[in-house]
C-alpha cells in the first residue's frame, strides 16, 4: 500500500471512476521528486485506472495506468519545462524507477516498469 509524500496524497491518483487505488509508491516518490526540483505544485491529472475509465478516456490496452505504474500530470509551468526537468532529474540519477516519460500538450505521463 502507497503512504503520502510530503506534498502528495494518496488519493489524488485514485480512479476518478471507481475510487479504487492500486498506484505504485515509485509513482508517487518520482512525482515528489519532480516536485521538489521544479518547486511549485503538480496537478494529478490521472493515477490509477480502471479498465473502464481507462477505455473511456482513450487509454491504450494494458495501460501502465491500470497497474498503477502510472501518472500523468501537469503544472503552472507546462509540459515543456517538466519534461525537460525528467530529463535532468534522470541525468542527475533521481529517478531510477522511471521507465517512461512523454510529453503532451498539457501534460506529461510518467511510468516505472
Amino acid at each position: 500500500m502507497a503512504q503520502d509524500t510530503k506534498n502528495f496524497k494518496v488519493s489524488e491518483f485514485a480512479c476518478k471512476h471507481c475510487g479504487k487505488n492500486l498506484i505504485d509508491q515509485k509513482v508517487l516518490n518520482m512525482a515528489q521528486e519532480l516536485r521538489d526540483y521544479l518547486g511549485v505544485p503538480i496537478n494529478v491529472n490521472s493515477g490509477y485506472r480502471c479498465e473502464v475509465h481507462n477505455a473511456k478516456v482513450g487509454g491504450v490496452k494494458g495501460s501502465k495506468h491500470t497497474f498503477g505504474k502510472a501518472a500523468d500530470l501537469a503544472c503552472s509551468l507546462g509540459s515543456a519545462k517538466m519534461f525537460q526537468a525528467v530529463k535532468e532529474l534522470r541525468e542527475q540519477g533521481k529517478l531510477k524507477d522511471l521507465d517512461y516519460c512523454i510529453k503532451y500538450k498539457t501534460f506529461i505521463h510518467i511510468d516505472c516498469g
